[in-house]
């Protein structure tokens, strides 16, 4: 998925790049820096937000965690970490190649967006970034298996699960318990548990599915979560919404940059919004009881206001466009060649 919302990506920003007067060729080296700096940095946010309850035990154990840290295929990428980075990396490109870096922002803005929304397929596709409980007759409700089929890894392991892990929502229900809404022990089979290392006496986890014998990997296939908010669906349809709202605002700008601020305003609110219905960050908006990435989106609109307003200051558009670029530049060579001619005569 992350593939094909950079190639799609690419493309649009490709296709805005030449529709506005610029190199569509930089787009290309814009993008490749974009996906470098954009996987780093959300891997980055991700490994800092659950060192203590995913990397630190391993470090406990003396095991090397470098493999672990750049394991991405297992889930973890924070998009907040990956636009700061990736933006970051774009600016110090724009500024090398002194490309006009509100007129780029704007043209990569909605392709951010399709990234956004491919990248959501992937988290459902993976099962993380699940929802939270909801009612069992809500028609939008989301059941994910025990180990869903995106997650096997058919050339390792010992049965049909091959090396695939517990699906992150069922997981999670499992290990929440009954009591705050997840799933009851008890209600599982006895071969499905073993002893939680390190917990209190009587503790369970869900195992492995690759420890399953194959008899009971079969018997598994029909475990599913209890019902969730379809969150990762919600999320791939506000991001492809905002791509469309983007690329409509691209004709009605007033000035170069506006674009790239729409987005840092409209995102952040719709993800504090989406956040409130997702059940693996703790969180209570109405407590003020926020889950990180609330945060930082609160952060982002206020950086986005600030930008917004702050682009009255300069001026409307960032100077010609590349093919004037060129022209001037040509011109300016010939003037040049000109010059030295006429002094050698």
């Amino acid at each position: 998925m992350m593939v094909l919302g950079f190639v799609l990506g690419i493309w649009l920003a490709w296709w805005r790049a030449r529709r506005m007067g610029e190199d569509h060729r930089a787009v290309a080296s814009i993008g490749l820096w974009a996906l470098v700096g954009g996987v780093l940095g959300a891997r980055l946010a991700f490994v800092i937000e659950r060192w203590d309850e995913r990397f630190a035990p391993l470090r406990a154990q003396g095991r090397g965690l470098l493999g672990d840290i750049l394991n991405i295929t297992s889930g973890g990428l924070i998009y907040y970490g990956g636009v700061a980075l990736a933006t970051a990396v774009i600016l110090l490109y724009l500024r090398w190649r002194r490309l006009p870096v509100r007129r780029y922002l704007d043209i990569i803005a909605p392709s951010l967006m399709i990234g956004l929304a491919f990248g959501r397929m992937g988290c459902l596709l993976n099962g993380c970034c699940y929802g939270g409980r909801c009612r069992e007759d809500f028609p939008l409700a989301m059941r994910f298996p025990y180990a869903s089929e995106p997650l096997w890894k058919r050339t390792d392991g010992t049965n049909l699960f091959g090396g695939a892990s517990v699906s992150p929502t069922f997981a999670h229900q499992v290990k929440v318990g009954a009591a705050v809404g997840g799933i009851d022990p008890a209600d599982l089979p006895d071969w499905l548990l073993a002893a939680r290392p390190g917990g209190p006496a009587g503790a369970a986890a869900v195992k492995s599915p690759g420890d399953l014998t194959d008899e009971q990997a079969e018997e598994a296939r029909t475990l599913r979560s209890l019902p969730v908010q379809p969150a990762q669906a919600y999320g791939i349809f506000n991001a492809l919404l905002l791509a469309g709202l983007l690329l409509c605002f691209s004709r009605l700008r007033r000035r170069e940059g506006q674009v790239f601020a729409l987005m840092l305003i409209l995102y952040p609110i719709t993800r504090i919004v989406l956040e409130s219905i997702r059940g693996d960050n703790p969180h209570d908006l109405l407590r003020m009881q926020l889950t990180h990435n609330q945060w930082t989106s609160l952060a982002t609109t206020a950086a986005g206001l600030l930008l917004w307003f702050g682009l009255r200051l300069l001026p409307r558009d960032c100077g010609p466009a590349w093919r004037e670029r060129l022209a001037a530049a040509e011109a300016s060579r010939t003037k040049h060649q000109r010059h030295r001619k006429g002094r050698s005569q």
